[in-house]
């Protein structure tokens, strides 16, 4: 349905984001699961994207023919936008990775700064690109049983989520966070010296965690938003979800800039001080498995969509053709 919003999105908080979207541009979005950068491999991946969209939908109720059809419009017409627009630009950023990192000194505090601001946008770009924010006609269809089960939905997530993280003291969240950093790592052939995680642990850390501030502005967005949701009858009422959903990707950025920023600062210290420490094996290994994975994004940026081009705004963000 319209509200389906990824679970990764809907319950980030500003922790190591900052690694987290360098290392997710690096290892192409979220659609590598291996431990390989082979397109045989990675094509497949790429290309069950829209089922694992499809996927969410599913689990959010019953939907009739015509919501149905607007939903797989939109899923294809947001699928052919990442590949033709977003890859290319992820194959650009890896490869200058690539290349920054075979020569030692290469990389600046500049540099870092850029990538991050990099995929920072591109991890906007895609939230803002998102099917579900282009389905807001469909869910003024929506009857009361429908949005009363996907806010029930909702609510169960979140308490899945809470459940699963809200009672682990400070040093456990370090812990599993430093074992997921090192385990995407690890899947581009890095393994850290004991200096190089001592470096990601002191950042975890120094950090501001801002996780009970994100529950608070979540659940204040969750409820606003099916208030908005059940008011059908509203003149603006695509305007008035559109804006809402656009609130939810900078909760924290906007209401608690300054903790935000030193969190970026941080990371992109531990960063600069990290890729600073390799050894030369580490940078040789490193780079090319990224020269290799700019290879393969970029060659899947290129194959042929399975679905029809979208040439309807309103229904997606639309492949520029200008240049």
């Amino acid at each position: 349905m319209v509200f389906m919003i990824p679970t990764e999105m809907r319950s980030r908080e500003g922790s190591s984001r900052q690694w987290r979207q360098i290392a997710t541009l690096v290892l192409a979005s979220v659609f590598v699961t291996g431990c390989t950068n082979s397109k045989l491999i990675m094509g497949p991946l790429y290309n069950q994207l829209d089922n694992q969209i499809r996927s969410e939908f599913e689990k959010l109720g019953d939907f009739n023919a015509t919501q149905t059809a607007a939903f797989e419009e939109a899923v294809g017409t947001f699928h052919v936008w990442h590949r033709q627009s977003e890859m290319p630009q992820y194959a650009t950023l890896i490869d200058e990775l690539a290349k920054s990192i075979a020569r030692d000194g290469a990389t600046s505090p500049d540099d870092i700064k850029r990538w991050s601001e990099t995929a920072e946008k591109h991890s906007l770009l895609a939230r803002q690109c998102y099917p579900a924010n282009f389905l807001f006609g469909t869910v003024q269809t929506l009857t009361d049983e429908q949005i009363n089960f996907i806010e029930r939905r909702f609510k169960n997530e979140r308490r899945k989520n809470r459940e699963k993280y809200g009672e682990q003291t400070q040093q456990e969240r370090i812990e599993r966070r430093l074992k997921n950093i090192e385990k995407w790592a690890g899947r581009i052939g890095l393994d850290f010296t004991a200096s190089q995680r001592a470096t990601i642990r002191t950042s975890l850390t120094q950090q501001v965690s801002l996780r009970k501030e994100y529950y608070q502005l979540s659940e204040q967005w969750n409820r606003e938003l099916f208030v908005l949701a059940r008011d059908q009858e509203a003149a603006n009422y695509s305007e008035q979800l559109t804006a809402h959903v656009e609130k939810l990707w900078t909760l924290l950025e906007r209401e608690h800039p300054e903790q935000w920023q030193k969190n970026r600062d941080i990371w992109q210290a531990s960063a600069f001080k990290l890729i600073s420490s390799m050894s030369e094996q580490q940078r040789s290994g490193t780079s090319r498995w990224l020269a290799k994975m700019s290879k393969t994004v970029k060659a899947i940026s290129k194959d042929k969509p399975s679905f029809q081009v979208g040439t309807d705004p309103a229904v997606g963000c639309l492949v520029d053709r200008s240049s």
